[in-house]
């Protein structure tokens, strides 16, 4: 009975790989916190993507449930990794959580669909736009600060799904023909775009 019970555990297991030290880590503890059908272990790895899939290939192949690896596409296209990431991932089963440029993306579509395109420093901006003049905050975005995403963010979950969902269908509409079997999509191109809301659905939190 107890391998039996054992073996149904490490079945139930959810793991969240990111190599997002503050953030995106800090965001997905409060997420687990909101209680899943799964075991839910959030891991930070200091690894490109392709690292990360190699991490969750092991941990699918000791028996976990389902691996999900979250990254920023950044520069991991020119860097060589991106694609690495997707065909092992093609062939793993692991499965690729990307934001467009960055995980900001993912935050902002918590309070509207992002559409503009926009680098790294704009995203900033944003961010800060939006803690300052609509949210009331008297200070600037700060990547470390959990308190600002359990406050703003995490009561906001489903409007994120329902926003960047709407997104991540019109990309997908307009790069249809570009659909490689071993690469999926040429998601480096979608500037903006996340599929986060991917993971938060499989998930399937208890409400």
């Amino acid at each position: 009975m107890g391998r039996i019970q054992k073996n149904l555990k490490v079945r139930k297991t959810f793991y969240i790989l990111t190599n997002g030290k503050e953030t995106e880590r800090n965001y997905f503890e409060l997420v687990k916190s909101k209680k899943s059908i799964y075991d839910v272990k959030v891991e930070f790895h200091n690894d490109d993507p392709a690292g990360l899939v190699k991490i969750g290939t092991q941990l699918l192949k000791s028996g976990a449930n389902q691996v999900w690896c979250v990254f920023d596409i950044d520069d991991t296209f020119e860097e060589g990794s991106l694609i690495a990431s997707l065909k092992l991932s093609s062939e793993t089963g692991v499965n690729i959580v990307f934001s467009n440029l960055a995980f900001e993306v993912w935050l902002l579509s918590h309070y509207g669909k992002v559409e503009k395109t926009m680098n790294n420093s704009q995203l900033l901006r944003a961010m800060d736009e939006l803690l300052l003049k609509k949210l009331g905050e008297t200070s600037s975005y700060n990547k470390s600060d959990k308190n600002i995403l359990k406050k703003h963010f995490l009561p906001k979950l489903d409007d994120a799904v329902t926003n960047s969902k709407v997104i991540y269908q019109k990309r997908v509409a307009e790069h249809e023909k570009q659909y490689d079997g071993n690469k999926g999509y040429r998601i480096w191109e979608w500037n903006p775009c996340t599929n986060v809301y991917m993971l938060i659905e499989a998930l399937q939190l208890k409400k």
